[in-house]
């Protein structure tokens, strides 16, 4: 408001006096605070889901990064590919970060110009300054203009920025904002397909790295069990050795045959023992062979699962079934690195939009009225 009061002062006074009326107005009315109020909101909306977006990308990087896969025998390292990524991301989000501080604070001092306080200051600046317009001194008029001005700047500067920045921004950096946020959600989204392909391939190194000790284990049970059998083998023979010796000494019928009880009870119970050391050793041999059985399930098992890790099916009917494909893995992060140069420098530019919106242009139009104010001050 560049209105000289010194000259013409009875030219201007009508003006000044509509400026004394119309701006309390204003102010009682809220309807400047009301839609920047709206604005700051949607902005820190807008700057906490791009910071939300930020952290998600950033909590996959770090997951991935101590990733490695082998595909046709060669070991990679997720991390080599998302290093770039991972130092970049992390400062965009502290960056993000100032400016959501940003946006806090202007709401904080737009709800502290808007109160009730500053309305009532404005209001009595007004009405003394209408007064002294009239019948006060120039001295007194001076004093009293620069006080009213100087309760206007606190009470309007701030909505006023706002304005102005939501302008630019709907007008030039908004839609590519946009555009730019989206293409980080893309991002984000590969990334995604990345882990749960690479968890899938863990799951199935895992699993691998089960059957194999299931194996070892078995084999040890079936070399104890190996060993049993080779102990009551010749457990049998000493039991056959003695049991024909009794027969021997019981002579007579028991010779051929215990036809009516004609063997004697030490033969009957060598006979009982050497069979039941016989059904010991079939119940063992029988478990043996069960055991064996196994083995041989988990070997192509594993011969099965190490054909995944490959991408390649272990029967037709596994064709069907969704397949980790460590080669794969590899195409999509070849996919990504060739795309990182363009998300970084897509961040880049959001970055500075960020800046731009939330901390240099406010900077900017709040000086531009301090310069209005200067001026205005050095000519009443």
């Amino acid at each position: 408001m560049n209105i000289p009061v010194k000259q013409h002062s009875s030219q201007w006074r009508y003006l000044w006096l509509i400026a004394l009326i119309s701006l309390p107005a204003l102010g009682w009315y809220g309807v400047l605070d009301q839609y920047s109020a709206e604005r700051i909101n949607s902005s820190i909306s807008s700057a906490g889901l791009i910071y939300g977006t930020a952290r998600g990308i950033n909590a996959l990087v770090s997951l991935l990064q101590g990733t490695e896969l082998n595909v046709l025998l060669v070991t990679f390292s997720i991390g080599e590919v998302l290093d770039p990524v991972n130092d970049l991301i992390e400062r965009f989000s502290d960056i993000v970060l100032l400016a959501l501080g940003s946006l806090a604070l202007q709401k904080i001092l737009l709800a502290v110009v808007s109160a009730t306080m500053f309305n009532i200051l404005l209001s009595a600046a007004a009405v003394g300054t209408g007064l002294t317009l009239f019948y006060g001194s120039p001295k007194l008029l001076s004093a009293m203009l620069r006080t009213f001005l100087a309760i206007t700047f606190f009470r309007f500067s701030l909505g006023l920025v706002v304005l102005a920045n939501s302008w630019v921004d709907a007008t030039f950096l908004d839609e590519a904002d946009q555009q730019r946020h989206v293409a980080m959600e893309k991002f984000q989204g590969e990334l995604r397909e990345v882990d749960t392909l690479t968890q899938n391939s863990q799951a199935l190194t895992a699993q691998i790295a089960d059957v194999q000790q299931s194996i070892a284990d078995n084999e040890k049970i079936y070399r104890d069990r190996k060993n049993a059998i080779t102990g009551i083998d010749s457990q049998i023979k000493t039991d056959m050795e003695a049991l024909n010796g009794l027969i021997r000494e019981a002579g007579g019928l028991c010779r051929f045959s215990d036809v009516l009880g004609s063997c004697p009870d030490a033969v009957r119970q060598a006979k009982l023992k050497l069979k039941n050391t016989e059904n010991k050793r079939t119940a063992l041999a029988d478990a043996l062979d069960v055991l064996d059985d196994e083995m041989d399930n988990q070997r192509e098992e594993i011969a099965c699962l190490k054909k995944k890790q490959r991408g390649e099916s272990c029967s037709f009917l596994d064709r069907f079934a969704t397949i980790p494909d460590a080669s794969v893995i590899r195409q999509k992060l070849d996919a990504l690195n060739v795309d990182i140069s363009d998300f970084s420098e897509n961040i880049i530019d959001l970055l500075v939009s960020l800046l731009l919106k939330t901390i240099a242009i406010p900077l900017l139009f709040i000086t531009a009225l301090l310069k209005v104010l200067r001026i205005n001050w050095a000519r009443v």
